[in-house]
C-alpha cells in the first residue's frame, strides 16, 4: 500500500485511541471479529467498512440499519479527507475521526503490545492513564455482554479483552466438556485473529496447577528461572503466562442455614507472551480476574440460553405431535336409531397413551375400541399409533373382537419390548342391543341398567402384549332401551385431590347409576367435569379417555 491513514477514535467512557488503518478492508461494527468493535446500540453487526483503492480511502455503508454519516451527512460509499468526522447511526456515543496519512495524530497511539511492570522489584507502574484505560476497557466488555452474541463471539471478545489488558501476545479458552475433559474452543492473538489449536502450544504445567487449584497462576520467567518444574515454558520460548480460572458459583438450596456458595471449574482462560516481562500491576491483575469472573456469567448465560431454545424447540416439537395425535383421532361420536356413542380423550402431556376408536362398519354394526398404553408421553403415543392402525383394519375386515384382540397381541409380542403392554375393551353393537366383547386387563366397563342395576363387564384375559400365548374369548351382552354403558381408563379412577384421595371405583360407579337417564354426552360432560372438581385444578397425573354409550 502507498500509504497508511488512521483513525483517532474516542469510545463512549472517553479513552482516545489511534488505529492505523493497515489493511485494504477495514470493518467496523458491533461483531467482534471487526478491525473496529464499537459497543453501541446505535451501530449495527457489520455495519461499514473503509476500503483503500487507488491511493484513496472510501467510507462504505454496509446497509445498517440506523446509517453511517460523514460530517453530520449520511452516506452510502463515498471518499474520505483529513479531519472527516465519521458517525455510526444519529447517535454521536463513538467520535471517530479519520487521519490522513501526511496529518499529525493528535496524541498518542495506544498499542496492546505493551506489557506494564508493577512498581514491586524495581519495575516501573503502570500509569493513570493506562490504568484508566484498561478500567474503560473492563466496563466496555461488560456493556458488550448485554449484546446479542454468539457464544463463539462471545469467547472471542473475551480473549481479545483478556490479551489487551494483560498486553500478552496470544490468548485461549477452553471449557469442560460433559465429560468433564478440558476442550479447545477459541485461540487469539494481539492482532484479533483466531489461531488454530495445532499452532498454540502452551504451558501444560501452569493449566494444571489452575484446574488443581481453582486459583489464578501467574508466571514470570525473569523473577524465577525455575518456577516452571516442566520448564515448558522455557522451551516454548515464553516469557510470561497467565492462567485465570473460569468458576461457576453454585449457591446452596437450603434456604434454613446460612447461604453458602460451592465452585465448579468450567474453563480456563490462558494467556503467554515472549516479551521480557514482570509483574502485573495490581489493578490490571484485579481487572483480568474479575474479567474472568464475567466471562465465567456470560458462559453460564449462553449456556441457560441454550438450554431455553432446546426447551422450547423441544416444546414446539412436543405441540406439533399433539397436533398430529389429534388429527389422526377417530371420529368423536356415532349416532344411530337404536343408540347414541360419544367419546373423549385428555392427554396429560402433550401426546398420550390412551386411544378409542369407533368404527361404524358397512354392515351396520359398530365397533368400540378403548385401550391404554402403559407408560405416557413420546414412545406411549407411538405405540398407541400402531395399536390403533391395526384394530382398524381387523374391524374393517370383519373380524370378531377376539381375533382382533389375538393379532393386536402378536404384533406387540414382536415389536414391543417386555416392558410395554396394552389394556384394552373392545367390542361390538349392532342395532339390536347385542354387543359382543372382549376385556383385555382394562379396567371393567359400567353398565348401568334403566332400572337401577349395575354390572361391570370384566374378563380374566391377558393384557395385550405381554405374552405370545395369551388367548382372548368374546363375551356376550344384551343391552336394553335406557341402559348405559359407560368405559374409561385408570386416569379417571386413579385422578387424586390435595389430600392424596383418588376418586376411586365406587364414586364413579354411583355417578354413571344416578345419571342413568341422562343422554351420552351428559354422562360424558358430566364425569369430566366431576374429575376436575375433585382434583381441584392439580395437575392431572394420567391420561383421562371415556366412552359413553346411551340406547334409546
Amino acid at each position: 500500500m502507498e500509504k497508511t491513514a488512521r483513525l483517532k477514535v474516542t469510545d463512549s467512557f472517553g479513552v482516545k485511541k489511534t488505529i492505523p488503518l493497515s489493511k485494504p478492508v477495514f470493518t467496523i461494527g458491533r461483531m467482534v471479529d471487526n478491525d473496529l468493535q464499537v459497543m453501541s446500540n446505535s451501530a449495527s453487526r457489520r455495519h461499514g467498512s473503509i476500503v483503500y483503492e487507488n491511493g484513496v480511502y472510501y467510507l462504505v455503508d454496509n446497509e445498517s440499519t440506523s446509517g453511517t454519516f460523514i460530517n453530520g451527512k449520511r452516506i452510502k460509499r463515498t471518499e474520505l479527507h483529513n479531519r472527516d468526522r465519521i458517525t455510526l447511526g444519529r447517535v454521536d456515543d463513538y467520535q471517530i475521526q479519520f487521519i490522513a496519512s501526511d496529518a499529525a495524530t493528535g496524541g498518542p497511539v495506544f498499542s496492546s503490545d505493551q506489557f506494564r511492570l508493577d512498581s514491586t522489584g524495581g519495575s516501573p507502574a503502570a500509569t493513570a492513564e493506562e490504568q484508566l484505560k484498561n478500567l474503560a476497557r473492563y466496563v466496555e466488555i461488560n456493556q458488550a455482554f448485554k449484546f446479542s452474541l454468539t457464544p463463539d463471539d462471545v469467547l472471542r471478545l473475551i480473549v481479545d479483552a483478556a490479551i489487551e489488558l494483560a498486553g500478552a501476545e496470544r490468548g485461549l479458552i477452553m471449557l469442560r466438556d460433559s465429560k468433564g475433559s478440558m476442550s479447545f474452543k477459541i485461540a487469539r492473538d494481539n492482532k484479533k485473529t483466531d489461531v488454530q489449536r495445532r499452532d498454540f502450544a502452551l504451558s501444560t504445567s501452569v493449566v494444571r496447577k489452575v484446574l488443581k487449584s481453582k486459583r489464578t497462576v501467574v508466571l514470570n520467567i525473569a523473577e524465577n528461572e525455575s518456577s516452571d518444574p516442566s520448564q515448558s515454558v522455557m522451551l516454548l520460548g515464553l516469557r510470561t503466562a497467565i492462567c485465570i480460572p473460569l468458576l461457576r458459583f453454585q449457591m446452596q438450596h437450603d434456604i434454613n442455614v446460612t447461604s453458602t456458595h460451592q465452585t465448579e471449574l468450567i474453563g480456563i482462560l490462558y494467556l503467554d507472551s515472549r516479551m521480557v516481562g514482570g509483574k502485573l500491576s495490581q489493578t490490571s491483575m484485579r481487572l483480568l480476574e474479575s474479567l474472568g469472573f464475567e466471562a465465567s456469567k456470560a458462559l453460564e448465560s449462553v449456556r441457560l440460553m441454550s438450554e431455553a431454545e432446546d426447551k422450547q424447540r423441544m416444546e414446539r416439537e412436543f405441540e406439533t405431535a399433539h397436533e398430529v395425535q389429534m388429527a389422526l383421532m377417530p371420529i368423536s361420536s356415532v349416532k344411530t336409531e337404536r343408540f347414541d356413542l360419544v367419546a373423549h380423550s385428555i392427554p396429560c402431556r402433550y401426546v398420550g397413551g390412551d386411544f378409542y376408536d369407533l368404527i361404524k362398519l358397512p354392515n351396520g354394526v359398530v365397533s368400540m375400541t378403548l385401550a391404554d398404553v402403559s407408560g405416557k408421553g413420546i414412545s406411549a403415543a407411538l405405540l398407541a399409533s400402531v395399536a390403533q392402525g391395526v384394530i382398524e383394519a381387523q374391524f374393517s375386515s370383519e373380524h370378531t373382537p377376539a381375533e382382533v384382540a389375538g393379532t393386536l397381541n402378536q404384533v406387540i409380542v414382536s415389536r414391543s419390548d417386555a416392558s410395554r403392554f396394552i389394556t384394552m375393551f373392545s367390542a361390538l353393537l349392532d342395532n339390536e342391543g347385542n354387543l359382543a366383547w372382549v376385556n383385555a386387563g382394562h379396567n371393567p366397563p359400567i353398565l348401568a341398567r334403566r332400572d337401577g342395576r349395575t354390572e361391570e363387564l370384566a374378563t380374566k384375559s391377558l393384557v395385550i402384549g405381554a405374552f405370545d400365548f395369551a388367548e382372548y374369548r368374546v363375551s356376550h351382552t344384551k343391552l336394553e332401551s335406557g341402559d348405559v354403558l359407560f368405559c374409561f381408563t385408570d386416569g379417571v379412577t386413579e385422578a387424586a385431590n390435595t389430600s392424596g384421595e383418588i376418586f376411586g371405583d365406587e364414586r364413579l360407579l354411583e355417578l354413571i347409576r344416578k345419571s342413568v337417564h341422562s343422554t351420552a354426552e351428559q354422562i360424558r360432560d358430566l364425569v369430566l367435569e366431576e374429575i376436575v372438581y375433585f382434583t381441584s385444578g392439580l395437575p392431572q397425573g394420567d391420561d383421562v379417555t371415556v366412552i359413553a354409550l346411551k340406547m334409546k
